[in-house]
């Protein structure tokens, strides 16, 4: 797909997705709960679709195969959701890519618990063999610093074990505002859970709800935020965003403040303006453990157009649908830019090159990046990106609606 952009729109109305995080944490505890729940506004997003199939396929199964494709939240859910599938066995499998990434911290809870899962190629990666067992509960003890699917695996399954769970977290904590997002989603379905410093309580309780409905994704608003930090005198309205949220990538309306974009609701959904008036250049660190979601598209937004800032908390990104910094290293120094990361600290170097020729950038079929990349077109760059349908995974409509902003867009 070739894309370009010839001038910025001064306004444009933006439909977003649903949460895709909300949305995998519902279905399930949808499927753990005895009552009949409505849940409204569910995600489209591909990776979406794939869990929702996988657990119609466990629901009306006692056993199988099922081909998670490269869904990384609903693999590890999964593999916490078999564990306790009592009577029924399944293979969980996915791609290559799946294959490569974390999960022996979470088959090693599980396993501690009374989990039977067997590893069928490599230790602790899928694909892994699961009969379900009814599990014990009790105190489990956990590695926190690859994944906090691994915790919130953990923390949606505990209800429905005999003597509840106390999850211990070792190490240092990643992505914690996703363990705070599930906590708020289980609390909404009748459980509440407590959390201390290091450890998690859960008692054993029925789940139970009548509705629910899922909040839009702020994970897909940092795009059009990354946008305004790269144009001026513009704004962008996106619908289904809401002042109170559960989505720790919410925070993006704040750390934009520090680029001269503002933010102001009304309703659902929120208006974001530009104005270079406002702008520091001042040199300015952030720290992205809590939310890598957000890390890539603010990193290139500021590798464009400030390079002064600095990042930390950037490890877990080479474990995502890509190996997420290379991938950046790789592809920014196309148009001048190298990113020099070293103990987790992550600067830029370089400057931006002239916008002469099309620039042929690959996306590692992560859509995350092909997202991020897109920004380099607002530096007059024309793009052509070698795989534009990664997008499915979590903003099947992006591209349509990038063509609201004035960006042109070829196959």
């Amino acid at each position: 797909m070739k894309l370009s952009l010839h001038q910025f729109s001064t306004h444009a109305q933006i439909e977003l997705p649903a949460s895709k995080s909300i949305s995998h944490r519902a279905l399930m505890i949808h499927f753990l709960c005895k009552s009949s729940v409505e849940i409204s506004n569910l995600s489209t997003a591909h990776d979406t679709l794939l869990f929702s199939t996988a657990l119609d396929q466990i629901r009306n199964q006692q056993q199988g195969i099922i081909d998670i494709e490269d869904a990384g939240t609903p693999a590890r859910f999964l593999v916490a959701l078999l564990a306790c599938q009592e009577g029924k066995e399944f293979t969980l499998t996915g791609t290559s890519r799946m294959k490569q990434r974390p999960m022996a911290a979470l088959v090693q809870a599980l396993r501690s618990l009374g989990a039977e899962i067997e590893s069928l190629e490599e230790d602790n990666c899928l694909p892994l063999r699961i009969q379900g067992r009814q599990l014990k509960g009790g105190d489990v003890y956990i590695d926190a610093s690859a994944s906090s699917q691994f915790i919130s695996a953990l923390c949606m399954i505990a209800p429905l074990m005999n003597n509840g769970l106390n999850i211990h977290l070792l190490g240092k904590r990643v992505s914690e505002s996703y363990i705070q997002m599930t906590s708020a989603v289980m609390t909404e379905w009748g459980v509440d859970i407590e959390i201390e410093d290091t450890v998690i309580r859960i008692p054993t309780k029925p789940y139970h709800a009548s509705t629910y409905q899922v909040e839009g994704d702020w994970s897909s608003a940092t795009f059009f935020y990354a946008m305004l930090m790269l144009q001026d005198q513009v704004s962008i309205t996106l619908k289904g965003l809401s002042a109170k949220s559960i989505q720790g990538d919410a925070k993006i309306q704040h750390w934009a403040k520090d680029f001269g974009v503002s933010t102001t609701f009304d309703e659902d959904e929120c208006t974001m303006a530009s104005s270079h008036a406002i702008r520091s250049l001042a040199s300015r660190h952030y720290d992205m453990t809590h939310h890598p979601d957000l890390a890539i598209p603010f990193i290139v937004a500021c590798a464009l157009q400030y390079p002064s800032t600095t990042f930390s908390g950037l490890h877990h990104l080479e474990f995502k649908e890509s190996k997420r910094l290379t991938a950046l290293q790789q592809e920014l120094a196309k148009v001048g830019i190298h990113l020099h990361y070293e103990h987790d600290h992550l600067s830029f170097e370089g400057q931006l090159i002239p916008a002469e020729n099309e620039i042929l950038l690959q996306t590692y079929q992560d859509h995350r990046m092909a997202m991020s990349l897109s920004l380099l077109a607002i530096k007059g760059y024309s793009l052509q990106l070698d795989d534009a349908s990664c997008v499915r995974k979590s903003f099947p409509d992006f591209w349509n609606q990038l063509s609201k902003l004035g960006f042109e867009i070829k196959p």
